[in-house]
C-alpha cells in the first residue's frame, strides 16, 4: 500500500469505529427490548459491499441468524468474524434498522483489491520464482491478509533455512498493493549488509593473507551460506600454508547490528589446529621417550601437514616398527576443537638378526669359497641404540668386524643432539696374478735366479705354473660423533685409526726387476741385488699412489669432517626427497699417519613421485683427492655401481651419474621393477697408460677420464620376513657385453 492510502485507510477506520460506537449507544437508548424473552427478532441478515467474495462465505461466519433475538454483543463478533477473514482492508458499522417484525442487519465491507501482479524488490540470492512457490497468495486472488501472514512466515522461514537467520525481525520489510492496478509489491530484505570483517581467535596467519579468500566483504549482504563458503575457502587457504584449521566460528556481531542502515559487522574466529597431547600406543619393547625423540610435533606445536607425514615417515625409518597410523583426537578435559590429540600407533617388528651364510666367488680375483657369521640389533632392549659384530672368512678374503650406534646420546634436549658410532675392525685379503718373463729370451732354469714381470713389455704368455701372491691386511678402530644442525641436517667429526700391511711376492726363484710396477706393494727383494726398489704400485706407476714396501706395516691414521641431509619420505624406498652429503678426510704425519693426503666426496641423490606409483631417482657422485694416497684407499667402481661391468674400476678421481625409473608392480609395493642408465668416469693421477682391461688392473692415461656406461632393467623385492628392505636383481649391458649384479637395499 502506499503511505497516502494506508493513512486514508486509518482515519477512515478511526471514523468507522467512532460511528459504530454512537450507533452502538444509540441503539442502546432506543426504545427496543433487552436481550430477553421479550427481545426483538431478527428478520434479516444481509452483506453489502463485497464484490468478488461470495456473500455465503462471509455469513458462514456470522453467527446472528434470522429468527435469533438481537444481541448486540453477537454483532461485535461477528465484526470481528468477519474481519478475520482477511479479504477486507476494512470494515463500515453495520447497519441496525427496524423492520415489521424485528431487526434487519446489514454487514458492509471493503474489499481488498484483486492482485494482478506480484512484484518482488530487493532479492538477489533468492530468485522471484522462489519466493513465489513459497506463497498461497496468487494472481487473480483478493488478497487475504491473513493467507499473506502466512506467507510471510514461510518466506522467514526459508531465509532462516538457507542461512540468514537471526538477523531481522522480518525480511518482508514492506509491502505495497496498488487499490486500482492490484499490483502488490513486496520489499524484501534478505539479510544484514556487511559493515566490516573482524578476524579474531587465533588465526596465525595475517588479516591480509585471510581477507582476500572470504566471499563476505564489505557492502555484501549477509548470510550462513556464504560464512560456510568462507571457512571452506579458509580452510583450503590454512591447507595452502601447511597448516591444519582446528576451529572455526563466526557470524553477525550482535552487538554491530544497525537496523536503520541494514548493517552490520561481521567476526571470525579462527583457531590453528595445536598439539594437546601425544600419546603412544602399541609398543611393548621400544620405550616411548625413543618414539617420542623421534617427533618434532609436540605438546603445543602448531600442527602441519608435512609435520604430521615427517614424524610418520620418522618413526618408520628407524626400521623399529613394520606399521605406523597416527589418530587425531580431541583432547581430554578441553572444550577447544582446535586442540588435539595425536595418538601414535605403532606394530613393532624384529629388530635382531642372525646371519650365517657360505657361497664362492670364482675367477682369478674372487674369493672363493666363504662363510658369514653375524648378529645385529638396531634397537637393543627397545633403547634406540645399534650393535653389530660380523665375520666372514675365505679363501681368499677375512673380515672380523664390531660396531656400536648411539643416534641420541643421553636424556636432555641438548645432549640428544649428538650421536656417538664406534666400529672395531680387523680385514685382510689375498689376489693371485700371473707373472710374465722379462724380455723374449725366457729360458727357464732352476739354479738361476729369473726376474719376471706382472705386465709385459711385449705380447708374451704368462709364465705357466707361477702366481704372484698380493696379501693386504688392516687393523683399526673407527669413531664418530655427529651434531643435528636441525630436523634433516647433520654435522659429523670422525677420527679413524689404522695399521696397514701390503706385500707382493713370487716364489723363488723368480723375482721383481727392479722397476717393476707392482701390485699395491714395493718388489720382492732381488736375491742378485738385495735391494728394495720402492716405485710400483697395483699394476701401475702413478705420482698419486703411495709406495708401500712389502710386508712393512703402516700407520694410516685420519679425520673426516662430514655434512649430510636427509629429506627422504622413505630411507629402504623414497618417492620423494633428497639426500645427500659431502665428506672430506685428512690424514697427515701430524696426526701420526705415515700419509698425507685429502679426499673429498659429494654424493647427492634426488627422488621424484610420478604418475601414481612410480618413482625417478638421480643420483650423482664426484669425489677427487690430493697428495698420495695408499692404494687403500683408492675409489673403486663395482658391479654395485656400474651394473653392466664385472670388472672393478679403480681411481683417485672419479664421477659417477644415475638415472632409475622404479615401478612397483604388486599393490602393496613389495615387487617392482627397474630401468636405468648408469655412467661412470674414473682416472689415477700421475699414471702412466695400461693396456689390460679385463683383470681388476687400472686403466688409464695421464690426467685423463676413462668413462665406462651402461644400461638394463632390474627387479625389485622386499622380504620382511627376513629383515631385508630390498633385494636388488640387474641385468645391464656395458662396452663389455652383459652383467647380472645382485645386491641388498636400492642401488642408491
Amino acid at each position: 500500500m502506499t503511505s497516502s492510502l494506508r493513512r486514508a485507510q486509518r482515519a477512515f477506520a478511526r471514523c468507522a469505529g467512532f460511528v459504530l460506537a454512537l450507533i452502538c449507544v444509540l441503539t442502546s437508548l432506543a426504545p427496543l427490548p433487552a436481550v430477553s424473552a421479550s427481545a426483538p427478532t431478527i428478520v434479516s441478515v444481509d452483506v453489502s459491499g463485497n464484490v468478488h467474495v461470495p456473500t455465503d462465505k462471509i455469513l458462514a461466519v456470522v453467527k446472528a441468524k434470522p429468527g435469533d433475538p438481537y444481541d448486540p454483543k453477537i454483532v461485535q463478533v461477528d465484526l470481528q468474524s468477519i474481519f478475520a477473514l482477511g479479504y477486507f482492508s476494512d470494515q463500515v458499522p453495520p447497519l441496525i434498522r427496524q423492520r415489521p417484525g424485528g431487526i434487519a442487519i446489514t454487514y458492509r465491507v471493503i474489499e481488498n483489491p484483486v492482485i494482478t501482479k506480484i512484484v518482488f524488490a530487493g532479492n538477489t540470492h533468492v530468485p522471484n520464482d522462489t519466493l513465489l512457490a513459497l506463497m498461497d497468495t496468487s494472481v487473480g486472488q483478493v488478497l487475504n491478509t491473513d493467507t499473506f501472514k502466512q506467507d510471510v512466515l514461510k518466506i522467514n522461514s526459508y531465509y532462516d533455512r538457507i542461512g540468514y537467520g537471526g538477523q531481522l525481525p522480518t525480511h518482508v520489510k514492506d509491502l505495497n498493493i496498488e487499490p486500482k492496478s492490484g499490483v502488490l509489491t513486496l520489499q524484501i530484505q534478505e539479510g544484514l549488509t556487511v559493515n566490516n570483517v573482524i578476524i579474531g581467535g587465533d588465526p596465525i596467519l595475517p588479516r591480509s593473507v585471510i581477507l582476500p579468500v572470504l566471499t563476505i566483504k564489505k557492502g555484501v549482504p549477509y548470510s550462513d551460506e556464504l560464512r560456510d563458503k568462507d571457512f571452506a575457502a579458509v580452510q583450503k587457504l590454512y591447507e595452502k600454508y601447511d597448516l591444519v584449521l582446528g576451529d572455526a566460528e563466526g557470524g553477525i556481531d550482535p552487538g554491530s547490528i544497525d537496523l536503520k542502515t541494514g548493517t552490520a559487522d561481521v567476526k571470525y574466529n579462527l583457531y590453528v589446529a595445536k598439539v594437546c597431547v601425544v600419546e603412544i600406543t602399541g609398543n611393548t619393547k621400544t620405550k616411548d621417550e625413543v618414539i617420542r625423540r623421534e617427533l618434532l610435533l609436540k605438546p603445543g606445536s602448531i600442527i602441519t601437514k608435512s609435520g604430521i607425514q615427517r614424524d610418520n615417515e620418522r618413526l618408520k625409518n628407524t626400521g623399529f616398527f613394520s606399521k605406523v597410523d597416527v589418530t587425531p583426537k580431541a583432547c581430554p578435559g578441553s572444550k577447544n576443537p582446535a586442540l588435539v590429540t595425536l595418538d601414535w600407533s605403532v606394530t613393532e617388528q624384529r629388530t635382531g638378526q642372525a646371519q650365517v651364510g657360505a657361497g664362492y666367488s670364482g675367477g682369478i680375483t674372487g674369493q672363493g669359497l666363504y662363510g658369514t657369521l653375524g648378529f645385529s640389533d638396531n634397537n637393543l632392549n627397545g633403547t634406540g641404540n645399534g650393535a653389530s659384530i660380523s665375520f666372514e672368512r675365505g679363501q681368499r678374503n677375512y673380515t672380523t668386524q664390531l660396531s656400536v650406534t648411539v643416534p641420541y646420546v643421553g636424556k636432555t634436549k641438548r645432549s640428544q643432539k649428538y650421536s656417538f658410532g664406534a666400529t672395531l675392525f680387523s680385514n685382510g685379503s689375498n689376489y693371485f696374478y700371473p707373472v710374465y718373463p722379462v724380455g723374449s729370451n725366457f729360458t727357464p732354469v732352476a739354479s738361476l735366479s729369473i726376474p719376471v714381470t706382472l705386465f709385459p713389455n711385449q705380447a708374451v704368455n704368462p709364465i705357466g705354473g707361477v702366481i704372484s701372491t698380493s696379501s693386504a691386511k688392516s687393523q683399526g678402530v673407527s669413531a664418530n660423533v655427529g651434531r643435528r644442525l636441525g630436523y634433516y641436517s647433520t654435522a659429523s667429526l670422525g677420527v679413524s685409526v689404522e695399521r696397514i700391511t701390503n706385500s707382493t711376492t713370487v716364489p723363488s726363484p723368480y723375482f721383481f726387476q727392479g722397476v717393476q710396477p707392482n701390485i699395491i706393494a714395493g718388489p720382492t727383494p732381488s736375491p742378485l741385488s738385495g735391494q728394495n726398489n720402492n716405485n710400483g704400485s697395483f699394476g701401475i706407476n702413478a705420482t698419486s699412489i703411495a709406495n708401500i714396501n712389502t710386508g712393512i706395516p703402516y700407520k694410516l691414521n685420519s679425520m673426516i669432517l662430514g655434512l649430510a641431509t636427509d629429506t627422504r619420505d622413505d630411507v629402504f624406498n623414497p618417492r620423494r626427497g633428497v639426500h645427500g652429503s659431502i665428506q672430506v678426510q685428512l690424514s697427515d704425519p701430524s696426526i701420526g699417519s705415515d700419509f698425507s693426503y685429502s679426499q673429498t666426496t659429494l654424493d647427492v641423490a634426488k627422488f621424484f613421485p610420478l604418475l601414481k606409483s612410480a618413482t625417478l631417482g638421480l643420483h650423482g657422485k664426484i669425489a677427487t683427492t690430493t697428495g698420495t694416497i695408499p692404494f687403500s684407499s683408492v675409489y673403486t667402481f663395482s658391479d654395485q655401481d656400474l651394473r653392466g661391468y664385472q670388472s672393478v674400476f679403480y681411481g683417485t678421481d672419479i664421477g659417477l651419474g644415475q638415472i632409475e625409473l622404479r615401478q612397483p608392480v604388486t599393490a602393496d609395493g613389495r615387487f617392482a621393477v627397474a630401468l636405468f642408465v648408469d655412467q661412470g668416469a674414473y682416472r689415477v693421477r700421475g699414471a702412466q697408460p695400461i693396456v689390460d682391461p679385463f683383470t681388476n688392473r687400472i686403466i688409464s692415461y695421464p690426467d685423463r677420464f676413462t668413462l665406462r656406461g651402461d644400461y638394463g632393467f632390474g627387479f625389485r623385492f622386499d622380504v620382511p620376513q627376513l629383515g631385508l628392505h630390498t633385494i636388488r636383481i640387474d641385468f645391464a649391458k656395458g662396452s663389455q657385453g652383459f652383467h647380472t649384479s645382485f645386491g641388498i637395499g636400492q642401488s642408491f
